[in-house]
């Protein structure tokens, strides 16, 4: 007999995929339907049950609490009111109220055509246990009145109140609940039912559409492989269909691509062979040639049919058969093969019998009858005379003077692979002690690492670069080194090495820093000289200037040819005319004296040099004499002044003492002449005396000086009372009373300073007049200081003769008549500057002169000496 499971199986398994599934989906529903619709019954039924139990359980206790008033104040009427309202409620079937004492005081129960109501009914009841009872239609819930507690399943029953208080009993049917759950039960039943066979039937023909485009695709791929390249096309399909279809298609093209790359490769082989630059040979067993490619033909100058059929000794010298055989066994192993390959140096024939060198690879080959070895044949003609040029090349870089050292920018940190003969040289370190390290072995602690990082940097950009380092020799002497790098590139552009060219420059940084030294100097001499220089380049254009010249001239225009120069420095002369041009200054090279105007009136040297023979440059010299010019102007003017005062003296002297020597006068006439002689001795003394103060006070520079604290009064007094004679009308109006003042002085040079002054306020009052003298104290720069203020009301003087008035022999009155040297006002203001004080003259012409003199004030208030300079 057939097991039904088995036979199912069978027929299952034979079925396609689309019924299977069909058949699949319909059980597991049909089974699914069984156990969800048994338990979504069950459940229902027991919800209806538990709601009907809530439902009476509550019923009760609103009506036991409703009706708790009313019994205790037996209110039948009300209470009957309220079974009545209970009754009609749907559901109930009967409401028992018992009064206290276990006594039925009302009772109604539903019927059909209505309800019958009991009142009242003495009859004995028992008192109930539980809160509920059911069975599989009804319930029963009871409620004690006033104190019930809880609701439906948790209502709780207290039996003692009941009978104390009674208790109301509602019967209550749930049978129309339980009806109603399997009705609704039974329509979800069919509902479901329904809209599953609709899905069972939206399955079929969702499925339908899915696994006809796989059966399509099932018999594309069992044709593939007959029809590489064809391409299936589907309408419709899922997501994983559609991709196998894509997958299928990709499949289909690529064997397609793979079979034509493959007919595309042999042709490409067969171009390789035809194009490659060795010759490629195919020799059998014995040593005969089958096959050649074109290069073949160019190499020996063999046309290929003259080479078949040959043997290869005939190209190849000393090779045949046994030869390549014998190399073979010899040979390298190729990976992962039994096959093996050999090379060979040897010299190979051309079609005129001239041999070259040769590289000879040879191959084995195997699963072929005909031929046994391949030869790829390499020309080195080229190769060796590379390698000899090479040679001549690496002499060359041996016998360079700067140091050549070639580092491997491959790996880190670029150690050096070759250095020549001069790295070692300067260095002092030998090859076998460099190389495979790096540059950092010449560094020490003078090495700038800033330079070090700007060669790192251009390492890394790739670019050539220059730096001038402090490296040390292999005994620790520094040396500096001027160090060029330059990357190698392969043919991909990628750095491989890097060039490295030393250079001990350690001679011309010596000469550079002496020469920078020198230039230093020269520059803070430029600087410093009081001197000015103008230099000009030798296209004529101004490249500096000092700051002494500037001083002396001003700004000078901004960009300045030395055309220009000339035009703008002829501006600045008081007579343009009179400065020669400076082309004609160059030819001649005389010097110049040249008066200009502004910025200042100056009086100027001008020497003038072209640089011929250097760079051509132009250079102007400047000195300023008008210190010079005005001491010489002075000098002469001295001479000519100390020349004619002193003659004058003199002339009178020698002419009355002749008269005298000569002639006979009587006594009055004698005495007279002999007080003329007195008086130009006395005054030639004067001058002689004034002279020699003057220069001992410019040559000791005050040092002879006696500076005290005195009181500028009695210095006054003395002075005054020295020159005051009433009988010749010499009368000094002192303003009383006097400051009571102390300067720092000498006094016999100061009382000299003021009787100068006041010997000429009275020469320069011929007409009388007042002479008055006035001290006050006063503040000059912030310092104390009295004043000695000298005022007469004589001829006065113009604005011109009050600017020269301190020069040496210079007088105001030229006539002759007012006698003096005009050495006096000069001695005043040299004493006065020796005492850090100073003199100074305001006057009027006609009206008078107010001299004066000013003196620093003493701290001390008793006079005690101190140095002139203290």
């Amino acid at each position: 007999m057939i097991n039904p499971l088995l036979a199912g199986g069978r027929w299952f398994a034979h079925r396609p995929l689309r019924t299977q599934i069909l058949a699949l989906i319909l059980v597991s529903a049909v089974v699914i339907i069984g156990l969800v619709g048994s338990i979504s019954l069950r459940s229902r039924l027991q919800q209806a049950e538990d709601e009907a139990v809530d439902w009476a359980v509550a019923l009760s206790v609103m009506a036991a609490r409703t009706a708790a008033a009313p019994m205790l104040e037996k209110d039948y009427t009300t209470l009957e009111l309220l079974i009545h309202d209970l009754i009609a409620l749907p559901g109930v079937k009967s409401v028992t109220l018992v009064q206290p004492g276990a006594e039925i005081a009302m009772e109604a129960r539903y019927h059909a055509e209505g309800s019958t109501t009991t009142y009242p009914i003495n009859k004995r009841a028992p008192v109930p246990t539980a809160a509920f009872q059911r069975d599989e239609t009804h319930v029963h819930a009871v409620s004690a009145l006033m104190y019930e507690t809880g609701t439906g399943k948790t209502a709780v029953f207290q039996p003692e109140l009941a009978s104390r208080y009674g208790w109301i009993e509602i019967e209550m049917s749930y049978s129309d609940r339980l009806a109603s759950a399997q009705r609704d039960w039974i329509t979800a039943s069919l509902i479901s039912g329904m809209l599953i066979m609709i899905l069972v039937w939206l399955m079929s023909v969702f499925l339908r559409r899915v696994f006809g485009p796989i059966s399509q695709l099932a018999r594309f791929a069992a044709n593939l492989t007959g029809r590489p390249g064809e391409v299936i096309r589907m309408r419709w399909g899922s997501l994983e269909v559609r991709e196998l279809g894509r997958s299928l298609n990709e499949a289909s093209r690529q064997l397609a691509e793979r079979i034509e790359a493959e007919q595309i490769r042999l042709s490409r082989l067969q171009g390789i062979l035809d194009t490659a630059a060795d010759a490629i040979l195919g020799i059998t067993a014995d040593g005969v040639i089958r096959s050649a490619n074109p290069a073949a033909e160019r190499i020996f100058g063999v046309p290929i049919q003259e080479l078949l059929g040959n043997r290869v000794n005939k190209l190849l010298k000393d090779t045949d058969a046994g030869a390549i055989a014998s190399s073979l066994e010899y040979g390298m192993l190729v990976s992962n093969s039994t096959t093996r390959i050999a090379k060979l140096e040897i010299n190979a024939y051309r079609h005129d019998g001239t041999e070259f060198p040769v590289e000879v690879m040879v191959g084995e080959v195997l699963n072929d009858q005909e031929l046994r070895y391949t030869c790829i044949v390499r020309d080195l003609s080229d190769t060796k005379l590379a390698e000899e040029y090479l040679a001549l090349y690496s002499r060359a870089v041996d016998c360079a003077i700067n140091g050549i050292a070639i580092s491997d920018a491959r790996r880190h940190p670029q150690p050096f692979v070759y250095v020549n003969p001069s790295f070692t040289r300067i260095t002092g370190y030998a090859p076998h002690e460099i190389l495979g390290r790096d540059g950092s072995i010449l560094e020490g602690p003078d090495t700038n690492r800033s330079e070090i990082d700007l060669l790192y940097r251009a390492q890394q950009n790739g670019s050539d670069f220059t730096v001038v380092l402090k490296n040390y020799r292999k005994g620790g002497a520094l040396f500096h080194n001027k160090l060029s790098v330059s990357p190698v590139r392969n043919a991909d552009g990628e750095i491989t090495h890097y060039i490295n060219i030393i250079e001990d420059v350690s001679g011309q940084i010596e000469v550079k820093q002496r020469l920078i030294e020198r230039t230093a100097r020269l520059n803070a001499t430029f600087d410093l000289s009081p001197d000015g220089f103008a230099v000009f380049d030798k296209e004529g254009d101004l490249v500096t200037s000092n700051p002494a010249f500037r001083a002396m001239v001003g700004d000078i225009p901004g960009w300045c040819s030395l055309k220009r120069f000339d035009s703008w420095f002829h501006t600045l002369c008081e007579e343009p005319d009179g400065c020669r041009p400076i082309e004609e200054a160059i030819r001649d090279r005389r010097k110049d004296i040249i008066a200009i105007a502004r910025p200042a009136p100056k009086i100027l040297e001008r020497e003038i040099r072209k640089n011929v023979g250097g760079s051509g440059e132009t250079i102007l010299y400047f000195r300023d004499v008008t210190h010079q010019v005005e001491v010489d102007r002075i000098k002469s003017e001295f001479l000519a002044t100390a020349a004619h005062e002193l003659r004058t003296p003199l002339a009178s002297i020698l002419g009355f003492t002749e008269l005298l020597l000569h002639r006979k006068y009587n006594e009055d006439r004698q005495k007279d002449m002999l007080a003329t002689v007195h008086r130009q001795g006395t005054l030639l003394q004067n001058l002689i005396q004034e002279l020699l103060d003057l220069s001992r006070i410019e040559a000791r520079q005050g040092k002879d000086f006696h500076i005290v604290a005195h009181r500028l009064a009695d210095i006054v007094r003395n002075a005054v009372g020295g020159i005051t004679n009433a009988d010749e009308g010499r009368v000094v109006q002192v303003q009383e009373p006097m400051e009571d003042l102390l300067v720092m002085a000498d006094a016999t040079k100061i009382e000299q300073a003021l009787t100068n002054l006041l010997s000429n306020a009275f020469k320069y009052s011929p007409n009388g007049g007042t002479v008055s003298l006035r001290v006050e104290s006063a503040e000059h720069e912030g310092e104390p200081v009295a004043l000695v203020h000298i005022s007469d009301q004589g001829i006065g003087m113009t604005p011109e003769q009050l600017s020269r008035v301190f020069e040496r022999f210079y007088r105001a009155d030229t006539s002759g008549n007012i006698p003096g040297t005009g050495l006096g006002l000069n001695l005043v203001r040299e004493i006065a500057q020796i005492h850090d004080g100073d003199v100074t003259l305001s006057s009027q012409y006609g009206v008078g002169t107010v001299a004066t003199l000013r003196l620093k004030l003493a701290s001390l208030t008793t006079e005690e000496p101190v140095t002139a300079n203290a």
